[in-house]
């Protein structure tokens, strides 16, 4: 079970980075911190 609950945390450690990255590729309008914030959040809980 804890090699278990380690993958989970590697895997949204990717899921972050990969985020990260995508947002550094965007060429546009930036938004504010607090709704910024949401949007990971909203991705791991199926919502757009």
């Amino acid at each position: 079970m804890k090699d278990y609950k380690r993958l989970l945390e590697e895997l949204e450690e990717l899921d972050d980075i990969k985020l990260y990255d995508e947002a550094k590729a965007h060429k546009g309008d930036f938004i504010p911190i607090e709704e910024a914030f949401k949007i990971p959040d909203a991705k791991r809980n199926g919502k757009k």
